[in-house]
């Protein structure tokens, strides 16, 4: 979410928007604690306050800071339109059981009953679909972007490499991916797993197997580099039980295909809007292990020159497809949409 408000900011800029940002006065690393959340909701309150009538609308970066959308109306004397973006945690945060969750739930509710919010833009098909269960409407959705690398990044010789670049937490899927896919694998292949534990099971999976190493959370910018040397980037979620999120976007899916990698997923969630079939991955039915092993048995065959054909138009169509000037303008033709609405 951070990510996105900035480089949006920036291409918006880019573009000809008169646009302002405001932001906490500190980078927050990590989940953001009840106090800092609380302290930036005042200090965005009192930008609104003094600043909201100089606006036609006003984005609020993600559905978290939804409680915003009243004051926003209110500061602006009803003449800004407020539109807030919708990326996957703020909404799925709402399926939870627990304190944070059913106050969280009480607040949702009481914002969308104020009607305050006049339209927001999900980052996919299925967090637009998740909107709807809660009422959250008229919904555009503009997919996520990503900055390419520079093309040096791409190897000229891919190694029979898989990598896993995520959160280990149970809907990402690793450990169903080790306990039924990778022991069916072909023996030349080395996965490399790198991210955060939320879910010990998930790093306990890890634990003894061959050819399976576990560098840990690694910095984004050595990302690149790593995906870059290996033949597919896997994304093997599966599907949310309980009150477990889903995959919003999946902005990894794009990050794989900007060096060249193929990234081989499960058709969950916003996925599908990340992935373009043959293009610039594969989507395969979850917990169907069987065509993940014929999938990735079949890409470790390739010749050299088709991995190089798929690598340059996978890096293609995510520069034409999934780049921040598109998604600023189709955000501005979001907004204007809005306002639009509003002046009627």
């Amino acid at each position: 979410m951070e990510t996105y408000s900035f480089e949006l900011y920036r291409a918006l800029q880019d573009i000809g928007c008169d646009v302002e940002l405001c932001k906490p006065g500190s980078d927050m690393l990590g989940r953001p604690s009840l106090y800092q959340m609380a302290r930036f909701f005042l200090s965005a309150s009192w930008f609104l306050l003094r600043r909201a009538r100089a606006f036609d609308a006003i984005l609020l970066g993600d559905f978290a800071l939804a409680s915003l959308a009243p004051v926003a109306r209110f500061a602006s004397w009803g003449k800004a339109r407020v539109v807030v973006s919708l990326h996957g945690n703020d909404l799925y945060f709402l399926r939870k059981q627990n304190a944070q969750a059913l106050l969280y739930r009480l607040l949702a509710r009481g914002v969308v009953a104020s009607r305050s919010i006049d339209a927001a833009i999900a980052n996919s098909t299925a967090i637009a679909g998740e909107a709807a269960r809660h009422g959250i409407e008229p919904v555009t959705v503009v997919p996520l972007a990503t900055v390419l690398p520079p093309a040096g990044v791409m190897a000229t010789q891919r190694e029979p490499l898989l990598v896993f670049t995520s959160r280990l937490i149970r809907y990402k899927g690793l450990s169903w991916f080790i306990r039924e896919v990778w022991p069916h694998l072909d023996q030349r292949f080395e996965l490399v797993v790198a991210g955060q534990v939320w879910d010990e099971a998930e790093h306990a999976c890890l634990v003894g197997q061959a050819r399976v190493r576990y560098l840990g959370p690694v910095p984004y910018e050595t990302l690149p580099a790593l995906r870059a040397r290996a033949m597919a980037s896997i994304m093997p979620n599966i599907p949310p039980t309980g009150s477990e999120q889903d995959e919003g976007f999946g902005l990894v899916a794009l990050e794989a295909p900007a060096v060249g990698t193929p990234t081989v997923a499960s058709r969950c969630g916003g996925i599908a809007d990340a992935v373009a079939e043959g293009v610039t991955g594969f989507l395969l039915p979850p917990l169907d292990a069987s065509a993940w092993i014929e999938r990735l048995n079949d890409l470790v065959q390739w010749p050299d020159a088709r991995r190089e054909a798929f690598a340059q138009g996978a890096r293609r169509h995510v520069d034409e497809h999934y780049n921040w000037r598109l998604v600023a303008r189709r955000t501005l033709a979001a907004l204007e949409a809005a306002c639009r609405r509003g002046s009627t």
